[in-house]
């Protein structure tokens, strides 16, 4: 699988591909969005994906310093 980047303003839900790359016309492709959301958006996202551990407190962990355990269980240092 190769990969290509550019930058495009996605308009009314289509993509367009640059000319440079017309060898790719009815070919089939996996296609990543990246873009900015605003902080809003990212609420609303990690509503949409029903994962959510701001709420979590787990007093289990938070007894014990991370890096200290880590150690411990390794016996690596």
């Amino acid at each position: 699988m190769r990969a290509i980047e550019f930058e495009v303003d996605i308009q009314d839900g289509v993509v367009r591909i640059p000319d440079e790359y017309a060898y790719l016309m009815n070919k089939h492709a996996k296609i990543v969005v990246l873009y900015d959301a605003s902080a809003e958006e990212d609420v609303v996202a990690r509503q949409r994906e029903g994962i959510d551990f701001s709420g979590v407190k787990a007093p289990s962990l938070t007894a014990h310093d991370g890096v200290e355990y880590q150690r411990s269980q390794r016996d690596e240092w």
